[in-house]
């Protein structure tokens, strides 16, 4: 981890070194007040020549020792202390010579600077020390230096003595160096290397991929925590040790519906007595978001405290990898039960139908000859039995995609209008039926008559989900999927264009539940005398068989949508109206267009291509702010609008509001997905255009001139 880590971890073991060496220069500064004190007491017996040595002793040990206590000042305690001794002791060997028992205490100085400094710098005090002493020899042999008592004269007089004096003290002082070093060696060696060990430990588990921390139950609060429990949990280190519980962490409840704490409780009793509890748990992180997690508690020593090891390991992508792989399986098993039904229909279909005709066949004879009424009455119910047998085995042909299909280029917007005329009787007086479609529709190649009978099914099932009333849309529009994808069904959607019919209702809206499986056959949310279950089964066969899919979107309590996409005809051309039409290459003169965007990327650029063909455009970040730009000027040609936008003022009720002001201003709507005029508020009329997203250039201006071309024959009319 950082190098803040390496550097505290080095301090923890040079610590040790540093309190060893602080306790020598403490016994000897203990030492040199004893010194000092008998220092005194001379200075009482012998007069003042014991007085330069008091002060040196204050001032070399004893006031370092009192005033330079910081690890900083370490190593200049320890050199003012040796320099004290040093001058203390050379000032008695120059009084009494070989009598000084300070003589003796010199390798005891050299120990000590072995510690503190390098062995070099020892050697070098020792051969100042052994020529100090050779010159005092010198003082001594020649009679420069005597001392009052004849005796200690004579000895310090004697060559012989001084000789072995220093040569024992050089000897003493190297072997006290030789092995104070080795000793100083030996320490910094294994210091080293349990600080690496320590190291490479610190790295395992600040490295490790799961978070790692210790709580120290006694006292409620963690004492240490890895990188990745920073990372997990959001929250720096120095805020999660010794402050707030992994109770801050952790919803109130977990998934299962047990409080986390009584759960929490039971694991750590659990690990406290020995146990090794491995559980799955939910976490949330400093925002409150919640992640899957796997947590695993230990007991670790020291053994007088309570210390518990947590390992926490995010498991929200394996869960999300194991869904993933039971979506798989479940698509897999509806393509073999998919295939299976298939295989089942078309084997017995032919020869099923076969029996149907001959047995309708032969009832409806019976029916004709019959003169009994009674009887007559009776073989009707077999009669509509036959046709619900083969009606049957269309639609499982149908969901398998084996129903023989004749598909024809044709008009959706026709056959939505067509529908909408028969089917429009059979609807209740409390549900209101609207169309909503795109002028120039694209045409399609597709059998019309599964066609209109997926539409129907449609209608028929919104029709179920308003039985209170309410509103029915059906709308057309062109699409381009700019890059094919697979849906949640695993239904695929090549790249290209596409004709969109949206089937849009305010009923009771489908559960989530229920929509995972509104697709399969055979399943229902009606009751049994309302429903086969293979109406939606059969819809989304036909529109996979004719390459094009079926989507929903559903709100409980606000209403369903469902989109067929079919694919539009590429054998032709695109229709010539798409283009831009030449004289609309020519600058439009004085055409002001209101564009209302709350997307700033999208509103730039179309302000940008709408400027390069000549219109003077004003633009407006929400409804609410272009309702403000035409309250205070009215003179716009045309209203280019999103429909979902923040503010009061949708796309809708910003039309309805302008034409209040403004009756004939044409309006052209743009919206992300097809229903969004119909779900969020009607605010269309028939002449206006509505574009969906992304919208190509020459489709905007096509569009923009046509509204506004028609506009102008309306003022004109």
């Amino acid at each position: 981890m950082p190098k803040r880590d390496e550097i505290q971890s080095t301090k923890v073991f040079d610590a040790g070194l540093q309190k060893a060496l602080r306790g020598i220069l403490d016994f000897v500064s203990l030492v040199v007040v004893v010194a000092l004190l008998l220092s005194l007491l001379r200075i009482s017996q012998f007069g003042n020549m014991f007085l330069p040595m008091v002060v040196v002793l204050f001032i070399f040990s004893v006031f370092p020792m009192l005033f330079l206590r910081a690890e900083k000042h370490l190593k200049a305690r320890g050199l003012l202390a040796v320099t004290g001794i040093s001058l203390a002791m050379f000032s008695a060997v120059a009084n009494l010579g070989l009598a000084a028992a300070a003589l003796y205490g010199f390798p005891c100085i050299l120990a000590v600077l072995a510690t503190f400094y390098s062995r070099r710098f020892a050697y070098f005090a020792l051969a100042v020390l052994a020529a100090l002493l050779i010159v005092l020899a010198y003082l001594f042999v020649s009679g420069a230096l005597e001392h009052p008592n004849p005796a200690v004269t004579e000895w310090n007089q004697n060559p012989r003595n001084w000789i072995v004096a220093i040569a024992s003290i050089c000897l003493a002082g190297a072997l006290m160096i030789i092995l104070i070093r080795n000793i100083s060696e030996f320490w910094e060696t294994t210091s080293e290397e349990v600080e690496e060990n320590h190291r490479r430990f610190e790295t395992l588990v600040e490295y490790a991929p799961s978070g790692i921390m210790t709580l120290d139950v006694d006292k409620g609060y963690l004492v240490s925590v890895n990188a990745q429990t920073e990372r997990m949990f959001g929250v720096a280190r120095e805020e999660l040790l010794y402050g707030p519980t992994m109770a801050d962490f952790t919803p109130e409840f977990q998934p299962s519906g047990a409080r986390s704490d009584e759960l929490a409780t039971k694991y750590l009793q659990e690990a406290i007595g020995g146990g090794h509890p491995t559980y799955d748990w939910t976490h949330t992180d400093v925002n409150k978001k919640e992640f899957k997690c796997e947590v695993s508690l230990l007991r670790v020593p020291p053994y007088n405290k309570t210390l518990i090891r947590a390992n926490i390991t995010d498991i929200t992508k394996r869960l999300a990898d194991q869904k993933h792989r039971e979506d798989l399986q479940s698509q897999l098993a509806a393509s073999q039960r998919l295939e299976t039904i298939g295989q089942l229909t078309g084997g017995v279909a032919h020869d099923f139908n076969n029996l149907l005709a001959v047995i309708l066949g032969n009832l409806e004879l019976m029916q004709e000859e019959c003169t009994d009424e009674e009887q007559r009455q009776m073989i009707q119910p077999c009669i509509d039995a036959t046709l619900r047998g083969a009606e049957l085995t269309r639609n499982m042909l149908s969901y398998s995609r084996r129903a023989p299909l004749h598909p024809k280029i044709m008009d959706m917007n026709k056959l939505v209008r067509d529908t909408k005329n028969w089917a429009g009787r059979t609807l209740p007086s409390n549900v209101e039926i609207e169309t909503s479609l795109l002028a120039r529709l694209w045409k399609v190649k597709a059998d019309s008559v599964a066609a209109e009978s997926a539409l129907l099914n449609l209608i028929l099932n919104a029709r179920d989900a308003m039985p209170d009333g309410g509103k029915l849309t059906i709308e057309t529009s062109n699409v381009r999927v700019e890059a094919g994808y697979i849906d949640g069904r695993d239904e695929k959607l090549e790249a290209g264009r596409y004709v969109l019919v949206a089937v849009s209702d305010t009923g009771h809206g489908i559960a989530d539940d229920d929509l995972e499986h509104i697709f399969t056959p055979f399943f229902s949310t009606k009751s049994v005398s309302h429903g086969s279950g293979l109406g939606l089964p059969m819809v989304m066969g036909f529109m996979g068989q004719s390459g094009g899919t079926v989507q929903v979107y559903s709100e409980v309590g606000i209403g369903t949508t469902f989109k067929l996409y079919f694919p539009a005809e590429t054998s032709a051309p695109p229709e010539a109206a798409l283009d831009v039409p030449q004289d609309q290459k020519s600058k439009p003169q004085g055409k002001r267009i209101l564009l209302a965007e709350d997307e700033e990327e999208v509103r730039l650029v179309l302000t940008a291509m709408l400027q390069a063909s000549g219109y003077a455009v004003q633009p407006a970040g929400s409804g609410d702010l272009a309702k403000e730009i035409f309250d205070a000027d009215p003179e716009f040609d045309l209203l280019l609008t999103d429909i979902v936008m923040p503010g009061r003022l949708q796309g809708t009720g910003l039309a309805k509001e302008l034409r209040e002001m403004k009756d004939t201003l044409p309006v052209v709507f743009m919206s992300g997905y097809a229903s969004e005029a119909t779900v969020h508020g009607n605010g269309l009329r028939p002449e206006d255009v509505r574009l969906m997203k992304p919208v190509m250039r020459r489709d905007l201006l096509a569009a923009i001139k046509g509204a506004l071309d028609a506009s102008g024959n309306k003022d004109d009319a």
